[in-house]
């Protein structure tokens, strides 16, 4: 276990847990703007692209860390989970089922981000608090 990376890993995991919050309400300021995708999901969107690159860190920061496999594929799979958020707005299709229906599989992915990465904190912060190395 490589400690100081470890801790940045932890608070980084707690900076995106933070985001991912501040995405959901993002989300309800737009709705609550006028509803259709315009100005007011401008700051929803702006934070999405961050949230893809922060998880990306995440990724090198779990690596780096050396607490083994898990940490690394649930950073993984969270990088994944935004980039699928990203898909999903992209072949949107406004006022249509087919929209709605993805706006509602686009809110339970955030939701699920939200819960994966309180999972991968406290991942982390158990292998630390073992302090023994582990192989997965």
């Amino acid at each position: 276990m490589n400690r100081p990376f470890a801790i940045l890993l932890r608070a980084w995991m707690i900076l995106l847990l933070a985001l991912l919050v501040v995405q959901f309400a993002l989300a309800g300021f737009g709705v609550g703007y006028g509803g259709g995708i315009g100005p007011g999901f401008e700051l929803h969107f702006r934070n999405g692209d961050a949230l893809l690159y922060l998880y990306a860190v995440a990724v090198v920061l779990a690596l780096a860390a050396r607490l083994g496999a898990k940490p690394v594929w649930l950073t993984v799979l969270g990088t994944f989970l935004v980039l699928l958020q990203h898909g999903m707005a992209l072949v949107n299709v406004p006022g249509t089922l087919w929209g709605q229906s993805l706006f509602l599989v686009h809110a339970l992915n955030g939701l699920a981000l939200i819960l994966l990465t309180f999972g991968i904190g406290r991942v982390v912060k158990g292998r630390m608090r073992s302090g023994a190395p582990v192989s997965g």
